[in-house]
């Protein structure tokens, strides 16, 4: 089974995902950060420019990912997945319409992904702005990821009934470091249980 985890920037994905991955001991394919991606992508994500470059890097680095995980797929298994098509879809926004062409063509790489789950998290500009804040990245400007967050968000939203399998997750409140969040999650995603390691006292 795959299940993909999109959403906004500082919405939380990438928590979510290492936690999720943890819990069903299944493995998880995050799309990095910082010191993963070439730095080249980070200053053009941040001056808003070359639109077709990002996005295919992006696509491709997904592309890789899910072409990995299909070597280790059965159907007792749980992959969790940083991005789908709908990521590479909903970001068509935060660029100039003149671009929106050539990006809609990119999204035929996303074409087989096929997730069998989709968690689209949502959450209030305010909630990402702490978040942002806390975390405090030296290449993150914290008005304008928020300013990013909520026109992104805002397409998850409204592309997400238009995917198979999607579920629109309010994250405001939920911790995805405590077990009560991460039950929240798989209750509204609809997931399998996971195998629970049992803890003895001698």
């Amino acid at each position: 089974m795959r299940v993909a985890i999109v959403g906004g920037p500082g919405i939380g994905k990438s928590t979510l995902l290492r936690q999720l991955g943890d819990l069903y001991r299944n493995g998880a394919y995050g799309e990095g950060e910082g010191g993963v991606w070439d730095p080249d992508v980070l200053a053009d994500i941040e001056q808003g420019v070359n639109a077709v470059g990002v996005t295919r890097y992006f696509a491709e680095l997904y592309d890789a990912n899910y072409r990995d995980a299909a070597a280790h797929d059965s159907p007792d298994r749980i992959i969790f997945f940083e991005g789908s098509r709908l990521t590479l879809e909903a970001h068509i926004a935060e660029y100039p319409a003149g671009d929106h062409a050539a990006l809609r063509e990119l999204l035929a790489l996303g074409d087989e992904w096929n997730p069998d789950r989709t968690i689209v998290l949502t959450s209030h500009a305010n909630t990402i702005e702490k978040h942002i804040r806390l975390r405090n990245r030296p290449h993150e400007e914290v008005e304008r990821m928020v300013q990013r967050f909520r026109l992104i968000d805002a397409e998850f939203r409204r592309l997400a009934p238009q995917y198979p399998n999607t579920v629109v997750v309010d994250r405001d409140g939920i911790e995805f470091h405590s077990r009560d969040g991460l039950m929240h999650i798989i209750k509204a995603a609809k997931l399998p249980p996971f195998t629970e390691i049992p803890y003895r006292r001698s």
